[in-house]
């Protein structure tokens, strides 16, 4: 599966923004940008459509709770198209590209697996993780410590 496009219409400092992430043949898209750009946001976004927003949620700041919304069109390897919306809300949450509900069974067959816990340490690096992590390769030593040093 693959991020075709990543649409914030109403998600932390976002409104009506849509990153293209069409292009390219690798599959790999860095974003990057000053302090307080969004891109912590817009990793949270990301978590927040393929598994929830979080019900206490800090990323209302901007948007009200029940107008938070996030969408991405996804690419899959046989080259079909899904477009999925999240909205903030207790059921029905998932939602097509006519605003129409999904179960998120079929999300979850297109993750293959992959769960939040998961998508958050394979995907989620951000500085804290990353601080983290090289704190504890630095506690530890070992091999791990060696070879990065």
């Amino acid at each position: 599966m693959r991020f075709l496009e990543l649409h914030l219409p109403a998600y932390g400092p976002f409104t009506d923004v849509v990153l293209d992430l069409s292009q390219g043949e690798e599959g790999l898209h860095v974003l990057y940008g000053p302090n307080e750009a969004g891109k912590s946001s817009a990793l949270r976004a990301i978590h927040a459509l393929l598994f929830g927003i979080h019900g206490r949620t800090t990323d209302n700041f901007l948007h009200a709770y029940g107008d938070l919304r996030v969408g991405a069109r996804l690419g899959l390897g046989d080259g079909t198209e899904h477009f999925f919306w999240r909205v903030k809300r207790n059921k029905e949450a998932l939602r097509d590209a006519n605003d129409q509900p999904v179960e998120e069974q079929m999300l979850a067959q297109l993750l293959g697996g992959v769960t939040d816990t998961v998508f958050a340490d394979a995907f989620g690096l951000d500085h804290d993780r990353l601080v983290r992590g090289g704190e504890a390769l630095l506690a530890g030593g070992g091999k791990a410590g060696e070879s990065l040093f």
